[in-house]
């Protein structure tokens, strides 16, 4: 407001009445220039730069007589949170207002470059060169770079660039990784930064709660609606249209104006791709041919149910037995607590555990951790597989010392570790990183070729010998990105590796697989990616929910993640059965514990994902877990049943992950991109492949769902698994769907060579059977 005064009275510095513009030389040429498939225009008359297919459709272009490129000042803030909960705030001073194009020109046949100016004021020095270079990669690729050559020594500070071009206020944009709270963020500007999807997140009154309540767990901080672990600057809009970026250094892309998009980027040197396709989908094909698609899942993971489960040996092969007694099928066990527990005391009698971060089995939870993991292996009633824990970080084992390795002493000994820049004490000392009051840990430098080889070495002797069958590769998020706090074998700065972390974390999984020859069994799974890590990993999860119902940090929030990350190639994906996060408390509305109906709920949703794999939560013993009692051994028989009973269907639609980078759980815009309705559903429903299409119910005692049916062309028509058809007319129905009875369609006419048809006679018997 007082800004707005002084600039009404004439006292803001000159620059502040200059309106923005772009102005294109007299000598420039406006001539088309071609690539072969794609066609690059500076027009003068219409003042922009516009960019089209060869078929003549525009597939980028700049505003009218705005600067498609600018710059400005300002440092921004990325406060390291514990727990990789980083909080960003943007500083943007004295923008850059006018740009000019003085020369474009054809390099070779597939390359153009177009020269110009950026500046802050009319009179000199107040100038910088640019060079922006535009490059045919493949006929559905066309690759900007833009750098900056030349500065006058007033924009010597200007290492900022931002890139804004034109955008309708219809067009919905989905991808950026896996967002929990939007499928479409139009109207939003999102942060590119990889982090902890931490606490606070929703509406004020709602995250103050939650972050409270968190925040007495010691270990997560409040963060914004935008964090997560996997964040990608990447999208693909309801216009058909894809870019992403190649930088790694943070960035943010802005469509809070409904005219336009912007990327601003922390560097000097701007790099990305802009994609052509016919259909959302093969936006997606051609994104994944760049960024990796994920590696094929073993058969063995859709033969049942992985048990999530802690407590020790004897507490698992009674779970186990009893899954046995009710014939539920067992693909695996998932026993996070290998390693042993210790009990963290974070306040108002609240404690809990995690597991010892050494990597070497416990003698006391798991005795003989090999000669179990091989008996499960050898089961009578079939082969059980382990599944075990581990992350990149590595704590003292001073109050352990019962452990034959001391590995945070051995990797600081060798400066393994990430250094600290603050630390007075010692050349070699290591980044401390705080997971609440009283556990601090050490974070693996993966810029040091000799670091990883010797973890790679103690996974294999102390994690795989042992013959388990995949484990959970946890954080990857956790580098923290201040350039100025912590030091790097390699010598880069943290700000620009610390996205790459999570790719090299999952590399690093990858090649111990290979190495030791289990690339068609083992199974990782992650939750922290960027641009690349599709491309190194099998198996992706959702990250660590609560045991709630909201739609920002709860169930229905990872519904959201799921579908917004297969735009952005985390195309084989699930997600904690039952949730993680849990809080007891006496106070109303800091309680989060698991009940028995969202348990019931989110193991209805997991027969839909990659992997159904269950989770106690953090804090098991206050959690409704499936063990507890009949009723709830049946109800995941049930739900095993069905994952078992669409395994051949999943299976084809799991090859188009592999093959094409089609996800498997699917947001229908893919399918009906010009459908006002489908574009801004979030969680509600989703397709399964492109012949299943699911309603899950994600709210308290609620046995009825809204279900939405786009119009289709091709007049097709859905069948509900128990025998109803509704046509596909751009209409909302309600459906039955009570405990047991989740909402699942097929479309007709069928185009599952039958595959479904062992779900449709279960289902139908099923759902009879309850009426």
């Amino acid at each position: 407001m007082w800004n707005s005064v002084m600039k009404s009275v004439g006292l803001l510095p000159t620059e502040e009445y200059i309106q923005p513009r772009l102005s294109i030389g007299n000598a420039v040429s406006d001539h088309e220039f071609s690539t072969g498939h794609f066609k690059v225009k500076v027009d003068a008359q219409e003042l922009c730069l516009t960019i089209k297919n060869i078929h003549g459709r525009i597939i980028w272009k700049s505003l009218h007589n705005l600067p498609f490129l600018s710059s400005c000042l300002g440092k921004d803030s990325v406060s390291p949170g514990d727990n990789g909960v980083f909080k960003i705030i943007e500083h943007n001073e004295k923008p850059s207002r006018l740009q000019t194009i003085t020369k474009i020109e054809k390099e070779n046949d597939t390359t153009i470059k177009i020269f110009g100016g950026l500046s802050t004021k009319l009179v000199l020095p107040t100038h910088m060169n640019y060079v922006m270079t535009l490059k045919e990669v493949s006929h559905r690729q066309l690759q900007f770079s833009v750098e900056i050559t030349q500065r006058d020594p007033s924009m010597e500070d200007y290492d900022r660039l931002i890139l804004t071009y034109e955008s309708r206020a219809e067009e919905n944009f989905y991808g950026f990784g896996e967002q929990f709270s939007y499928a479409s963020v139009k109207g939003q500007k999102v942060p590119i930064l990889v982090r902890e999807q931490g606490a606070g997140r929703g509406a004020p009154a709602a995250a103050s709660f939650k972050e409270s309540a968190l925040s007495m767990l010691g270990s997560y901080g409040s963060a914004d609606i935008f964090a997560t672990y996997a964040s990608i600057p990447q999208y693909i809009s309801s216009d058909i249209r894809c870019l992403f970026m190649e930088n790694s250094e943070y960035m943010s892309f802005d469509m809070t104006e409904p005219d336009r998009v912007s990327i601003r980027l922390e560097s000097d040197k701007m790099r990305g791709r802009i994609l052509d396709g016919k259909t959302m989908l093969d936006l997606i094909t051609e994104y994944t041919s760049y960024a990796g698609r994920m590696l094929p899942l073993p058969d063995w993971v859709s033969e049942g149910v992985i048990a999530g489960i802690h407590g020790g040996k004897q507490t698992a092969k009674d779970i186990i037995q009893q899954l046995r007694r009710k014939n539920i099928p067992v693909a695996g066990v998932f026993l996070p607590d290998w390693t042993g527990q210790r009990s963290q005391d974070v306040g108002r009698d609240v404690r809990f555990s995690r597991s010892w971060w050494n990597w070497e089995s416990d003698d006391d939870l798991y005795p003989e951790w090999d000669a179990f993991v091989q008996e499960l292996a050898n089961d009578e009633a079939g082969k059980i597989r382990v599944l075990s824990y581990v992350n990149p970080l590595l704590t003292a084992t001073n109050l352990k010392p019962r452990f034959k390795k001391n590995l945070f002493a051995e990797a600081q000994d060798y400066g393994y570790l990430v250094k600290s820049t603050q630390s007075s004490s010692s050349e070699n000392q290591s980044l401390s990183i705080k997971f609440g009051s009283n556990l601090e840990a050490g974070i693996l430098d993966l810029t040091n070729p000799e670091a990883r080889t010797w973890f790679k070495d103690i996974l294999k002797e102390q994690v795989w010998k042992s013959g388990i069958s995949g484990l959970m590769a946890d954080f990857g998020e956790h580098l923290p990105c201040d350039s100025s706090k912590i030091s790097l074998h390699s010598g880069e700065s943290a700000s620009t590796y610390h996205n790459h972390y999570p790719e090299e974390w999952a590399q690093l999984h990858q090649e111990v697989v290979m190495e030791i020859g289990k690339e068609d069994e083992a199974v990782c799974f992650f939750r922290s990616g960027y641009t690349r890590s599709p491309g190194h990993m099998n198996l992706f999860w959702a990250g660590d929910q609560t045991v709630t119902w909201d739609q920002h940090y709860g169930i229905k929030s990872a519904v959201t993640g799921m579908l917004s990350g297969g735009f952005s190639g985390f195309s084989v994906t699930h997600c904690d059965a039952g949730g993680y996060n849990t809080v007891p408390n006496s106070i109303p509305g800091l309680k989060m514990t698991r009940t028995k109906e969202l348990l019931f709920r989110w193991l209805e949703l997991a027969i839909f994902t990659a992997a159904f794999r269950t989770s106690e939560g953090i804090i098991p013993s206050i959690n409704a877990q499936f063990y507890d009692d009949d009723d709830s051994y049946d109800h995941l028989a049930h739900t095993v049943k069905l994952f078992t009973t669409i395994a051949a269907y999943k299976k084809t639609v799991l090859k188009e992950a592999y093959d094409k980078g089609w996800p498997l759980l699917r947001h229908p815009v893919l399918y009906y991109p010009n459908d006002k309705i489908a574009r801004e559903l979030t969680y509600q429903q989703f397709m399964v492949g492109s012949s299943m299409m699911v309603a899950p119910v994600l709210s308290p005692s609620t046995t009825y769902v809204k279900v939405y049916f786009p119009k289709d062309a091709q007049k097709v028509t859905w069948r509900h698994v128990s025998g109803n058809y509704y046509p596909g007319d751009g209409t909302y129905q309600t459906i039955y769907a009570p405990l047991g009875q989740p909402a699942i369609f097929i479309k007709e006419p069928r185009g599952d060579d039958g595959l479904l048809d062992g779900l449709l006679d279960y289902a139908t018997t099923y759902y009879q059977q309850k009426t």
